[in-house]
C-alpha cells in the first residue's frame, strides 16, 4: 500500500471523501472512503441484501463491477480536482474478473493508477472481502475531459 505521510495524501483523502459525499451512484451503494493518497484508494461498501439477488445470496457481480470503476475513478479523482464528484473524467473501458463471492462483512475496493497520459488514464482494482479474500480484480481505461467554456447569455439585460 502507498504511504500517506504528506499533506498531499490528506488533500487526496479529503478530495475523495467529498466525491463519496455528493456522488449520488456513491451514496446509494454506501461507499465509505477509508484511505487514499496520489493516485490511489482503499473504498468499503458494507453488504447488504439490498446489493443481493435474495436475501443471504452472495453480493451482486454488478456490485464488483461498479467498485472497480469508482476505485479507478476515485484514485484519478486524487489527481485532478476537476474529477470532484465524478465529472471531469469518463469511463472508456472496464473488464471485471470475478474470482469468488461474499455473502457477508465488508467488501473493500482498493484502485491505483497504473498510467496517466494528457487525456487517457489505466488504473486497476483490486476487490476483496474484510478478511482478505480476492473476490474481484479488474482494469478500467478513463478519459479526461476538457473543461467546457462557460456560456455566455448574448441577449441584452
Amino acid at each position: 500500500m502507498p504511504e500517506r505521510s504528506d499533506e498531499s495524501a490528506d488533500e487526496a483523502l479529503g478530495r475523495v471523501r467529498e466525491r463519496a459525499r455528493t456522488n449520488l451512484f456513491w451514496r446509494h451503494l454506501g461507499v465509505q472512503v477509508d484511505e487514499a493518497g496520489t493516485g490511489w484508494v482503499r473504498l468499503r461498501v458494507p453488504s447488504r441484501d439490498e446489493l443481493k439477488n435474495a436475501a443471504g445470496a452472495p453480493v451482486h457481480g454488478g456490485v464488483y463491477s461498479a467498485l472497480v470503476d469508482m476505485a479507478v475513478g476515485g484514485a484519478l479523482s486524487t489527481l485532478h480536482g476537476a474529477a470532484e464528484g465524478g465529472v471531469g473524467q469518463t469511463t472508456l473501458d472496464l473488464n471485471v474478473s470475478f474470482l469468488a463471492a461474499a455473502s457477508a462483512g465488508d467488501i473493500l475496493a482498493e484502485g491505483r493508477i497504473v498510467k496517466r497520459g494528457r487525456t487517457i488514464v489505466f488504473g486497476e482494482a483490486r476487490i476483496t472481502d474484510d478478511k482478505g479474500q480476492i473476490l474481484a480484480l479488474g482494469r478500467a481505461t478513463y478519459m479526461i475531459l476538457a473543461a467546457r467554456p462557460e456560456r455566455h447569455d448574448p441577449s441584452p439585460a
